[in-house]
């Protein structure tokens, strides 16, 4: 089976979206499949096309068998939505101009998010007369509505509304990350067998507990203090504010070093804190040990309805890894954390809950051990990512032209 792959992130990013994407291709092409990728330059998470690719319009890799086509877009180093929009649809043209000399695949799988990237695949799969499969990594424009970006009454909502709706019932089939996204897919254009929940995965060997980290805590500066971390993208959806207020009350905590590991669009709270050690970004080889510095991993999302359905990628890897959290976060995230055991759920709201938490774990070393062993088993029974691979290759398959 041929399959093209359309996406905004592929390695060598090593974001959760690259990381992700990369590896399912990598796995389907080791079942067998003949991948083709269809993606932008690379430019996250700085906004700056990488050193190698740049003044170029497209570069062609091949990575072990697969052949990945990188085409230009307009970055920007901007936080402001309204920027990236328009870099998303400078991608979304070029991608359809190159894509149309492509082959005829057998499937297009389209991640399809941010939603002009979206508009590509639908576009190049309608004109090559090819089912596509949409892969539903967040929802849009439903995500704009809920950081204030646009609204509900907007002309340029109920367009996006429309479009996306129109692509969901044309769709082969729709793979989601969150049975809540599911849900909410099928109140838009009803129940179908064609909308599949399928969780992410994990690759358990690079993940997992035991890995030594005495090289990554010289290389950044860090304690041998309990380290309670953040590793991921410095997001809108996360309540930086209220996670500050705790970082603070531990500040005369001579055991406990926070650390944040990322960067996004809420750098600029993170500037000034003098309580936190923050390492704006490495490299994605470096995340495992990262986990496994870590005594204990949190983070407050802020108490919206679609966050609900947000599986943050750090809740499987640091499962994998057996790092017990402690999260803010309701719906299907809040779900796996109870019933894994692997950690502590609060309402996002209730910020001095937190604290006497987050004390609790750091003082009852046994529970602790209990929630990481826990962690660990439950990321072997649910999220190999090989199983994942297979569901994936199993879908597309059935709705392909073979």
């Amino acid at each position: 089976m041929h399959i093209l792959i359309i996406t905004n992130y592929f390695e060598p990013e090593s974001g959760a979206a690259a990381v992700r994407l990369t590896r399912l291709a990598k796995q389907l092409q080791a079942h067998g499949h003949q991948i083709t990728v269809l993606t932008s330059l690379p430019n996250y998470p700085h906004g700056r096309i990488y050193e190698g690719y740049r003044r170029k319009f497209v570069v062609v890799r091949n990575y072990d068998g697969i052949r990945v086509i990188y085409t230009w877009l307009l970055t920007t180093t901007s936080p402001r939505i309204n920027r990236k929009l328009i870099s998303q649809m400078s991608f979304m043209l070029t991608a359809i101009l190159r894509g149309i000399g492509l082959p005829r695949p057998d499937v297009f799988l389209i991640e399809a998010q941010p939603i002009f990237t979206g508009f590509a695949g639908i576009a190049l799969a309608k004109l090559k007369r090819t089912p596509y499969v949409l892969n539903i990594s967040d929802l849009w424009p439903d995500h704009l509505i809920t950081v204030g970006a646009l609204r509900q009454e907007s002309l340029i909502y109920r367009i996006a509304r429309r479009t996306v709706d129109f692509a969901y019932r044309h769709a082969a089939a729709i793979i989601t990350l969150s049975p809540r996204w599911t849900d909410i897919i099928s109140g838009y254009i009803g129940e179908s067998e064609k909308i599949h929940t399928v969780y992410n995965g994990v690759d358990l060997e690079r993940f997992r507990p035991g890995i030594n980290t005495d090289s990554f805590r010289q290389k950044y500066h860090l304690t041998d203090k309990k380290i309670i971390s953040f590793i991921g993208t410095l997001a809108t959806q996360y309540n930086f504010p209220a996670m500050m207020k705790i970082v603070h009350h531990f500040g005369n905590r001579d055991d406990v070093q926070f650390v944040f590991i990322g960067q996004g669009s809420m750098n600029e709270i993170l500037e000034h804190e003098k309580d936190i050690h923050w390492i704006r970004w490495i490299d994605h080889a470096e995340i495992p040990q990262a986990w496994n510095a870590s005594y204990l991993t949190f983070w407050i999302m802020h108490n919206q309805a679609l966050f609900q359905g947000t599986i943050p990628a750090k809740v499987y890897e640091a499962l994998a890894c057996g790092v017990p959290i402690v999260a803010g976060i309701e719906g299907a995230g809040a779900e796996i954390i109870k019933q894994s055991d692997a950690g502590i759920t609060l309402p996002p709201s209730r910020t001095d809950d937190f604290i006497n938490t987050i004390e609790d774990m750091l003082d009852d070393e046994p529970r602790r051990d209990t929630c990481s062993i826990h962690a660990r088993q439950y990321a072997e029974q649910y999220f190999d990512a090989q199983k994942v691979t297979a569901l994936y290759a199993e879908i597309l398959l059935r709705v392909s032209r073979i």
